[in-house]
């Protein structure tokens, strides 16, 4: 019986941390490895100050607003008052079939090359905010760090820390008349 309950708990673990809800398909491929989600960044208000990256705009020079984890809830309000926000959702394609942000760019790290999702992030809109996420946290904090990279024109951009409110947003969205 004792046997059973810790195959049961190392079950249950392996469970909850393997990444918005599957094993990564490149997985042992190097060339297609991504980042480690251990990196955890609190959102600017609770840090005091906000992360900035040196950005290009137009020949401007200007400052990436890196505004790091956002709760679910932090990521709910900014999601409703940002003008011209930009959703990425890095989920599997199957959790993102289960549910998903109205209007989300959905881009499938697990499942594409390394190459592809540079190419998918270069092609976001320049000079809007971006809020990044996935069901559990795991693939977002590098897909954040990666865009941060890529593309320094990106005026602010973010990440969900824990399971995304589709429900409550996209029922706002909708009453927007979008």
């Amino acid at each position: 019986m004792k046997y059973k309950a810790i195959a049961a708990l190392t079950l249950c673990a392996l469970v909850l941390f393997t990444g918005c809800g599957s094993t990564p398909k490149n997985e042992g491929n190097e060339k297609n490895a991504k980042p480690a989600a251990t990196e955890q960044v609190k959102p600017a208000a609770e840090k005091g100050a906000e992360s900035k990256a040196p950005a290009q705009n137009a020949g401007n020079a200007k400052e990436q607003k890196a505004l790091g984890a956002l709760t679910p809830d932090q990521a709910l309000e900014y999601m409703k008052t940002t003008k011209n926000l930009v959703i990425v959702d890095v989920a599997p394609d199957k959790a993102y079939k289960k549910g998903h942000f109205i209007d989300a760019i959905h881009i499938p790290i697990e499942s594409i090359s390394k190459e592809e999702e540079d190419k998918r992030y270069r092609e976001l809109p320049a000079g809007r905010p971006v809020l990044i996420h996935c069901r559990r946290s795991i693939f977002a904090p590098g897909a954040y760090k990666r865009v941060r990279e890529l593309r320094p024109d990106i005026p602010e951009i973010s990440y969900i820390n824990g399971l995304p409110l589709f429900k409550p947003y996209n029922e706002w969205k909708t009453m927007q008349g979008q």
